[in-house]
């Protein structure tokens, strides 16, 4: 297109293009050069500086605006030869200018030139697309920062996929790198950049949407001659959907589709990683064979679908055990117990770090219950046992192949002594098991049976040895073996988790005994006391058992006391501080037991919302003897007052400790000698001698 409002100089260069072969069209002014460009997209402009109502500039900077514009070569005629003038053509735009008259010998040889620049321009454009198009499909950019001057540049049509802009600062290439992983990826890429050695860094960043994605930076230092300039290169990438189906890929391969358990790969990688730490470190690992017991009838009678709503159901179930599990522990190498689903209706765990085969027994005897319990299915209940093989290492084998086939071969001893129990590989091992399973066993059929009872052991004023309250002591009425004691059974009730139970059933019979004393007019002004044992306490729970209690017995708050020992209360002392507070504002008694004896810490008396200080027999044995003894009691005493806590003595056996104690400020007395833990029976009889009296 040639754009010039002289007809004659247009006809010059017009023919002269034609001759060289070249199809030419004209414009006679800047706004007829426009209108025609949008009809017949040339490939060369020589436009005109001088025209009337639109100069030269204002067309070139307009063309330059129009689709298809932005790279096409126009070349700018003019006469005017200034600098001013020359550089105004390149401010508008202009490829390049020509001098009136024009030189038409060379005209055709500079017009090939200038197509030979726009085509070259025009392929660089259409390339840079491509692959802007390609970083796009592919989810990449690159970078490089000039390490001399710190110039800081990336090429990438969406830099805002890798959390960038366009603005040519270094520092936003870490600044949307999620601050866990922010230091990594910057230590990493200044080391590169300080030794010259090539990087690869993968990191998170956190996009203006919230989104999260995953970003591989890798790339190499270049240059560093003379005569190059020492660059840092890198290409970035957007491997989050790699990444995820890098960690399906990982699941399908190491994970039971159904259960969402370990599958037998990951059951033996898992063993091969803490093998070493066991033999290195002399630890003990149990390997556990479960098979649930007639799980063909299920699938036979319900169904392969029910069958797999079964087996997840079961899976959970095992998840739930280990959850709440005390027992199992982490190894120092970071692994720890693992369960899995080795095929069909099969599952094998692997337990670390084990010290004892107690360990074991409890974990064997939870999961027992665990599948004991009848499983909710699609509105009815399936009942489901499982029997339980267990081998040990490394008494049992020093490889995973040995330990499997012993648990498997003790899992059919199991099956063979009656299913829904476990066996140990082992023998002697095992009928220490067995004894403590069928202890668990008699205990829980004791409390249904009404076996489990409660004896009272009475409370005495210091000042005038009036019956004032009585603890609840449990007590184990066992048809065969009489009356058991409770250091027999409650150790063992509160390592199996057991002993809420009973606590729960304490509360209920205590509150029930006492106010039926009250209403009988035997207990006025004596208050009913009662022991909270275990691990693990629910504060939150056990407190809201006690209140709703109170008011279904209609037993006074006032009537009612807790003792709790240190131990207990600081397993969960934020917990333990708030609901205690609960009971001791609505007037329920809170009582320390034991004090000074394990966990005792004078601090524990104004941290904790007490009441009651109940002194340890051991300070009472001696004090009629020993001074020493003697002077500590009177010390113990002393701060419990200077608290506001009422005093209650243990242990009183003997005349000598009853006389010194009748000399101190101690409120209640309690001991052997004054009464031991009776019946309900001759309880009442004494409350009914007392009232005679």
């Amino acid at each position: 297109m040639v754009v010039d409002d002289d007809f004659s100089a247009r006809l010059q260069v017009r023919f002269t293009l034609e001759n060289e072969g070249y199809e030419v069209v004209e414009a006679a002014s800047g706004q007829e050069a426009l209108d025609l460009f949008m009809e017949n997209q040339p490939d060369l402009i020589l436009l005109d500086v001088i025209m009337p109502d639109m100069d030269g500039f204002a067309t070139c900077r307009a063309l330059r605006t129009l689709p298809g514009g932005a790279h096409l070569p126009v070349v700018m005629v003019t006469g005017l030869e200034d600098t001013e003038t020359i550089n105004q053509a390149f401010d508008a735009g202009a490829t390049d200018f020509v001098s009136k008259p024009i030189n038409m010998l060379i005209l055709g040889y500079r017009a090939r030139y200038w197509l030979r620049s726009g085509a070259i321009l025009r392929e660089l454009e259409i390339s840079q697309g491509r692959l802007f198009k390609a970083q796009d499909i592919a989810r990449l950019g690159h970078w490089q920062r000039d390490l001399d001057t710190g110039i800081f540049e990336i090429t990438s049509h969406t830099p805002e996929m890798f959390g960038l802009s366009r603005s040519g600062d270094f520092e936003a290439l870490f600044a949307g790198i999620v601050s866990e992983d922010r230091d990594r990826a910057r230590d990493q890429i200044d080391d590169a950049c300080r030794l010259g050695h090539d990087f690869s860094v993968t990191y998170r960043i956190v996009l203006e949407d919230g989104s999260e994605r995953i970003i591989l930076n890798q790339g190499e230092i270049v240059g560093g001659d003379p005569h190059q300039r020492r660059l840092a290169v890198g290409i970035l990438q957007d491997i989050t959907a790699l990444k995820q189906a890098e960690d399906k890929i990982h699941y399908l391969a190491f994970y039971d589709n159904l259960t969402g358990l370990a599958n037998r790969a990951l059951f033996r990688e898992h063993w091969s990683k803490i093998f070493p730490h066991a033999r290195r470190n002399g630890k003990k690992v149990a390997v556990l064979f479960i098979d649930l017991d007639h799980f063909k009838r299920i699938n036979d009678t319900l169904g392969h679908p029910a069958g797999d709503k079964v087996l997840i159901l079961v899976a959970d179930r095992l998840k739930t055990v280990f959850r709440h599990s005390d027992i199992i522990s982490r190894s120092s190498d970071g692994s720890s117990a693992l369960i899995s689903r080795v095929g069909g209706d099969e599952f094998t765990i692997l337990a670390t770090d084990i010290t004892t085969s107690n360990q074991v027994t409890f974990l064997a005897e939870r999961i027992v219950e665990a599948l004991n319990q009848p499983l909710q299915l699609d509105g009815q209940l399936i009942n489901l046992t499982a029997s339980l093989g267990i081998s040990i290492y490394p008494e049992d084998g020093d490889d995973i192949d040995t330990l499997l086939k012993n648990a498997d071969t003790a899992m059919y001893e199991a099956k063979d002594n009656g299913r829904n129990s476990f066996q140990f590989f082992q023998s002697a091992m095992n009928d220490a098991a067995m004894e403590r399973f069928h202890l668990g066993n008699r205990l829980r059929d004791a409390l249904e049976n009404g076996e489990i009872v409660l004896y009272y052991q009475p409370l005495f004023s210091n000042a005038n040895g009036k019956l004032t309250g009585v603890e609840a002591l449990i007590r184990w009425l066992d048809p065969e073996k009489g009356l058991i004691p409770p250091d027999k059974f409650l150790p063992f009730a509160e390592e199996n988790g057991f002993i809420h139970k009973i606590n729960d059933w304490v509360i209920q019979e205590a509150c029930t005994q006492a106010q039926k004393w009250v209403a009988a007019g035997l207990f006025t002004d004596c208050r009913m006391s009662i022991n909270i044992s275990g691990n693990r306490i629910n504060f939150k729970l056990l407190v809201a058992n006690i209140i709703a209690t109170l008011a279904q017995t209609g037993l006074a708050p006032e009537q009612f006391e807790v003792e709790l020992t240190e131990r207990v209360m600081m397993e969960n002392t934020d917990e333990a501080i708030k609901m205690l507070a609960q009971l001791r504002d609505i007037g329920v008694s809170i009582a320390i037991d034991d004090f000074g004896t394990g966990y005792s810490a004078l601090s524990h008396l104004q941290l904790f919302p007490l009441t009651t200080l109940k002194i340890d027999k051991s300070f009472v044995q001696n004090i009629a003897t020993a001074d020493k003894d003697l002077s500590l009691l009177l010390s113990i005493i002393g701060i419990a007052k200077s608290f506001d806590l009422k005093v209650v003595a243990e242990g009183v056996e003997t005349e000598g400790q009853l006389s010194a104690l009748g000399e101190m400020d101690c409120d209640y007395l309690q001991g052997y000698l004054l009464s031991r833990p009776i019946t309900r029976e001759k309880l009442e009889e004494r409350l009914r001698s007392d009232l005679v009296d």
